[in-house]
């Protein structure tokens, strides 16, 4: 692949770890009921046309990095929609006593 496309690739490269990332958190959204189908899907496409996009020309190193880092990505977004939330903090209390 000529060096100027070098650029591009490794934008859609980019997009394609932002989009992973999200990707996971909305497949463990959808495990525990929180997401439909249709928003995993939507993230499903734009992992995928910017997978595509990134690996199109050829498969060179930092096309198989970005990849890479691309599952690397969706599985740190399922861990992170899996983990425990803290509690709310509930601050009307605190700025409403009962007196």
């Amino acid at each position: 692949m000529t060096a100027s496309y070098m650029p591009l690739r490794i934008l859609l490269g980019a997009l394609c770890i932002f989009f992973s990332y999200y990707l996971g958190r909305s497949l463990s959204a959808r495990r525990d009921g929180r997401a439909t189908n249709g928003q995993v899907m939507r993230w499903v496409l734009r992992v995928a046309v910017t997978g595509l996009g990134t690996a199109w020309g050829s498969l060179e190193t930092t096309t198989l990095l970005l990849l890479a880092l691309a599952a690397m990505s969706a599985g740190y977004g399922y861990y992170a929609g899996q983990r425990p939330r803290p509690p709310e903090e509930d601050l009307s209390k605190q700025m409403f006593p009962e007196e």
